[in-house]
C-alpha cells in the first residue's frame, strides 16, 4: 500500500470511528428523500397521523381519486407521498404505484407516462415510449427491417437501426393505452405520485393543470404536491372540482419532532433501540435538555431538521465527543448557520434583507420603518416579499403564522463562527 493509500485509510477509519463513538453507524439525517424501497422510510417518517387516514380513506372507494399535498417548502411533502405509496405497496400489492418529480418543461400527461412506464420494464410497448424520448432503458430497443433478393437462390437480410427519439404526439392517449394495459396486470389499479409541481412557474403550472384535466380525471389515481401560496393557492381557488381532497400538511410539533429525533437516531443505533420519548437513551448521543433544544430550532420543519442534525452530528464528530450537551449543539448550529447562508448564495439586496431581519426579529409590513425600506432601495414592503420567501427557501427565515402570511422571522440560530 502506497503512503497516500495509507494515509486515506487511516482518515476514513478515523471518520467512521468518530460516528461510532457516538453510538451510531453512519449519519441518518438526509436532505433528500428517502429511497421509496428503503425500509428505512418506515423506521424514520413520524407523524402525520390525521393526514394518511383522510388518505387512505380514499383508497378504499373503487373510484380513482385526485389529491393534491400541499404545504410550505421544507415540511415533508415528499416524504408524505413517498409514505403513502410504501403503505400501499404493502397493503394492495395487486397496484401499481408510481412517484415521479415533475421535470422541467413537460407537461403531465408525459410526465406520468414515463412514470408508469418505468414501472413496466417487461412491457415492450412501455419501454419503446422511453426509448424514443431517448430515456434509458433495460435494453436497446431497434427497429427491424428485412431485404430479399438474389437470382438462383431467394436470399433475405435482416437489418436493424435505432428508434428516432421523438416527444410522443398524443400523450393523454398513450398515457391511457398504457394505463389500461398496465390494469391488465395490476386490476387493484395505478397510483401516479407527481412532485415538485411548485419548482416551476405559477403561470405554467396553471396551463398545465388547464391541459391536464382530462387525464387528472382518466384511469389512474394521481396525487400532486405544491405550495400553499402563488401556484397552489390559485389551484385551491380555480380548481376546487378537480381534487377530491385538497390536503395540507403544516409544521409538527415539539413532541412529533422529538418523536422523530428518536425514530432517525434509532435508525442509525448501534448498540440498542430504545424509542421510549420517557427514556433519556432514546435520544442519545443527544442529551435530552440539548434534544429538546434542538427539536425547538428545527420549528417542525422535516427538511430544516435534517439539514441542521447533519451539520450538528458532523460537528461533534470533528470534536471526538461522546455527547452531544447544549454546548456542542450550539456549536453545531453555529456550524449550520454558516453553512446555510453560504449555500444559500445571496445577493447583496438579500444580505441586507436578512441582516434587517436578524436585527429587528421579525419584518413585517406593519413593523417595519420607511427608512429600513428606504435602505434596502424599496419603496413598499410588498416589494421585500420576494427576497423574504427566497430566504425561507434557503431555510434563513420562517413565515410566522399571521393571517396574511407576510409577517417574517429569522431562523433561531446562533450566530455563524469562523471555520475552525
Amino acid at each position: 500500500m502506497s503512503a497516500t493509500a495509507w494515509e486515506n485509510a487511516k482518515a476514513w477509519a478515523k471518520a467512521t470511528s468518530s460516528i461510532q463513538r457516538l453510538g451510531l453507524r453512519e449519519i441518518p439525517f438526509t436532505e433528500s428523500p428517502i429511497d421509496l424501497n428503503s425500509d428505512t422510510l418506515s423506521r424514520v417518517f413520524t407523524g402525520r397521523r390525521d393526514e394518511l387516514r383522510r388518505v387512505f380513506n380514499l383508497f378504499q372507494s373503487r373510484e380513482r381519486r385526485r389529491i393534491l399535498v400541499y404545504g410550505r417548502l421544507g415540511i415533508g411533502k415528499s416524504t408524505f407521498l413517498l409514505e403513502v405509496l410504501s403503505v400501499l405497496r404493502r397493503k394492495r400489492p395487486k397496484m401499481l404505484t408510481t412517484y415521479i418529480s415533475l421535470p422541467a418543461d413537460l407537461d403531465l400527461a408525459t410526465t406520468a407516462l414515463i412514470a408508469v412506464a418505468q414501472e413496466m420494464p417487461e412491457n415492450d410497448w412501455a419501454q419503446r415510449q422511453l426509448y424514443q424520448m431517448g430515456i434509458p432503458t433495460a435494453k436497446p430497443i431497434k427497429e427491424r427491417s428485412s431485404e430479399a433478393g438474389g437470382s438462383m437462390v431467394l436470399t433475405g437480410k435482416i437489418s436493424e437501426k435505432d428508434v428516432p427519439i421523438t416527444k410522443p404526439q398524443y400523450p393523454a392517449i398513450s398515457l391511457d393505452i398504457l394505463l389500461e394495459q398496465a390494469q391488465k396486470q395490476h386490476p387493484d389499479g395505478v397510483a401516479i405520485a407527481i412532485d415538485d409541481l411548485d419548482k416551476q412557474s405559477p403561470r405554467y403550472v396553471r396551463q398545465l393543470m388547464h391541459d391536464a384535466q382530462g387525464v387528472l380525471k382518466g384511469r389512474a389515481w394521481f396525487m400532486l404536491t405544491g405550495h400553499p401560496f402563488g401556484m397552489t393557492g390559485d389551484l385551491l381557488t380555480s380548481e376546487r372540482g378537480l381534487f377530491d381532497l385538497q390536503l395540507p400538511l403544516e409544521e409538527m410539533d415539539q413532541a412529533t419532532t422529538y418523536e422523530m429525533l428518536i425514530n432517525y437516531l434509532s435508525s442509525a443505533r448501534l448498540n440498542h433501540d430504545c424509542t421510549d420519548p420517557d427514556d433519556p437513551a432514546a435520544v442519545l448521543p443527544f442529551l435530552p435538555d440539548a434534544a429538546r433544544h434542538f427539536c425547538e430550532v428545527s420549528k417542525g420543519k422535516p427538511r430544516l431538521f435534517n439539514r441542521l442534525g447533519a451539520q450538528v452530528l458532523a460537528k461533534a464528530a470533528a470534536l471526538q465527543v461522546d455527547e452531544i450537551t447544549l454546548a456542542v449543539l450550539n456549536r453545531g448550529l453555529s456550524a449550520a448557520s454558516r453553512n446555510l447562508v453560504q449555500q444559500a448564495a445571496l445577493k447583496v439586496q438579500e444580505k441586507r434583507v436578512l441582516a434587517l431581519l436578524q436585527a429587528r426579529s421579525h419584518l413585517s409590513d406593519e413593523a417595519i420603518a420607511l427608512e429600513d425600506l428606504e435602505g434596502l432601495g424599496v419603496t413598499t414592503y410588498s416589494e421585500l416579499l420576494p427576497i423574504l420567501e427566497r430566504l425561507e427557501t434557503a431555510d434563513l427565515a420562517y413565515r410566522l403564522a399571521e393571517d396574511d402570511a407576510t409577517a417574517f422571522a429569522p431562523m433561531p440560530l446562533p450566530p455563524a463562527a469562523e471555520e475552525e
